[in-house]
């Protein structure tokens, strides 16, 4: 006899772990057990799946860290892309038996740490090559590192368990609630299962209307649907009718990602032909990050960058592009008059517009206990031919622990006790960067600094700020030469291209610099780790704001939230 396939909240009731009379979780939060003498109600009537009923939380935590491993070899250079998604739908089917707080966050941080010690397998790397700390602190900082940057996924699984328990909350809806708001916390490295996979435009082009958290939650989701939908036929060992609805919700939610972006490519494509272009030489120095800082190499620097220049130059541009930091001697902050002489930025037969990033300082002042602090601005700025700068853009958003203390600006003491010499601040206010071009365009270049072009909420106060025609990235990753590290930064940016459809040209030393258009594809890229340049040819876009510029994440937050309150609802009516 063939059972009638059910609803999707149906069958969500039949995977949940054993409930008690009331129909809520046991108070510990774990699977009522029973034993063959003394079967109870919920054991007689409620169906459960195998991996749902586990006993105990630690193999739902190993269940979850299984999952982390899959989904890190969708990461470079394993590049196995569909793991993604089954790595994910792993983490679903962990969070299906992990009602309560305290079992959703174990799920979310073993999840995330087993992922990311694979994905920052680099850092005991850059600490032996940079420090004498050894290689056992190496590993000890990578494994602190890796559970560090799980905390706000195990805390997006948390509020993820605790819907489960207290609202009954279907699981697909629990865990795409979850996953956007774990990507919403702040963090030090900022990572996304949507940008990992930006290498399949096609896949992630819904990014303008729900954003980068958005479509990783849809991935999450349609990941959990299969897993699930192959755990039901597993342990029915052949087809089974209640695997129909999960299947039938990932296929949906995959038909309308592939969709969506089957339409959009080309659509957002096509005004590269209408819209006017520029020019850009970005230049790259191969400057090793030690050698940045001495001051003995700063001739050498600068004449390296300007010659890079002068060559690009005579290829016909209309502006040029130097990384982060890579103007080596310090500027004071404010000054609009560029360097003469020795130091000057344009030299020889260079005469086009340069956009460089460079440290701006501050006079010297003293703080509330006397001692002399001198503070330092993250800084790009443009100068032209008349050899005037244009008011700098002053880094807003500093990295963690490299540039700056985390609540150094609430709490003074901990910057004074940690940045004694004053150290890098962030700017005051965003400021764009225009370029008028010999036919007579007029770019208006939306920077990010670094890290800064992998923040979706920075991309949208950029664009409501400046309203760009153009995103200008500039960074230095030259700390982490011959890793992974500058590949899974492009494919983060990418994301930003593809919210705010404007392209995104990036300058990066010792790193990918890269022309990335308005749908996230990489046009154009150079990853020799030798001094030169590339020039690309980008669109100015003028376009109106996109549904997520213009709205962010609260339209898909809502959305979810009143799935849950529905199921929630309907649940206490059939209760009744």
């Amino acid at each position: 006899m063939t059972a009638t396939p059910k609803s999707l909240d149906e069958v969500d009731d039949d995977l949940v772990p054993v409930t008690d009379r009331d129909g809520a979780a046991p108070a510990d939060g774990s699977a009522a057990e029973s034993t063959p003498d003394a079967p109870s109600e919920a054991t007689a009537t409620t169906k459960r799946e195998p991996l749902s009923s586990l006993p105990s939380k630690w193999r739902l935590v190993a269940l979850a860290a299984a999952g982390g491993l899959v989904a890190s070899l969708g990461t470079p250079p394993f590049d196995l892309f569909p793991l993604m998604f089954v790595g994910l739908g792993l983490m679903g089917w962990a969070l299906h038996g992990a009602r309560g707080f305290w079992r959703g966050f174990l799920v979310g941080l073993f999840w995330a740490a087993a992922g990311q010690l694979v994905v920052l397998r680099f850092v005991p790397d850059v600490i032996l090559r940079f420090t004498s700390l050894g290689p056992g602190l190496g590993y000890l900082a990578l494994v602190l590192l890796a559970f560090g940057q799980s905390v706000h996924w195990a805390l997006g699984m948390g509020v993820a368990g605790l819907l489960r328990r207290r609202l009954d909350a279907p699981t697909p809806l629990a865990l795409g609630l979850g996953v956007m708001l774990a990507l919403m916390l702040p963090n030090i490295f900022v990572w996304s299962p949507a940008g990992l996979l930006s290498p399949w435009p096609v896949l992630v082009q819904l990014a303008d209307v729900v954003g980068e958290r958005g479509v990783s939650a849809m991935i999450a989701i349609i990941g959990f649907g299969v897993v699930r939908a192959a755990v039901v036929c597993a342990d029915r060992r052949g087809w089974d009718p209640r695997a129909k609805p999960p299947l039938l919700v990932a296929g949906g939610l995959l038909a309308l990602l592939l969709g969506y972006g089957a339409w959009a490519l080309p659509h957002h494509r096509r005004p590269v032909t209408e819209a006017p272009t520029v020019r850009v030489a970005l230049i790259h120095a191969a400057v090793d990050p030690i050698d940045r800082w001495q001051p003995k190499n700063w001739p050498n620097i600068l004449s390296t960058l300007r010659n890079q220049t002068a060559q690009a130059e005579t290829t016909g541009i209309d502006f040029s592009v130097w990384p982060e930091g890579a103007y080596p001697y310090p500027l004071p902050h404010g000054t609009n008059r560029a360097p003469r002489g020795q130091r000057q930025l344009l030299a020889g037969a260079a005469k086009s517009p340069l956009l460089f990033g460079f440290m701006a300082r501050d006079q010297p002042e003293r703080d509330a206990e006397g001692q002399l602090v001198t503070n330092t601005y993250n800084s790009a700025t443009v100068v032209t031919e008349d050899r005037l700068l244009q008011p700098s853009y002053d880094k807003m958003e500093l990295l963690w622990f490299g540039e700056t203390v985390p609540l150094g600006d609430t709490f003074p003491w901990l910057r004074r006790t940690f940045q004694r010499s004053g150290g890098l601040i962030p700017g005051k206010e965003l400021r764009a960067l225009t370029i008028d071009t010999q036919d007579g365009d007029h770019v208006v270049a939306g920077v990010f600094n670094c890290y800064e072009d992998t923040l979706p909420s920075y991309g949208r106060r950029v664009f409501a700020e400046l309203h760009p025609n153009l995103l200008v990235n500039v960074t230095n990753d030259a700390w982490f030469v011959g890793s992974e590290e500058s590949e899974l930064h492009v494919r983060l940016a990418a994301m930003r291209a593809i919210e705010l459809r404007r392209d995104l040209v990036r300058a990066v030393n010792l790193g990918v610099p890269a022309w990335i258009d308005a749908t996230g594809a990489l046009r154009e890229r150079n990853d020799l780790p030798l001094p030169g340049f590339l020039t690309v040819q980008a669109s100015l876009r003028d376009g109106p704001p996109t549904l997520y510029a213009r709205f962010g994440d609260v339209p898909l937050l809502v959305l979810l939230g009143l799935g849950i309150a529905v199921a929630w609802r309907r649940g206490s009516e059939r209760d009744d």
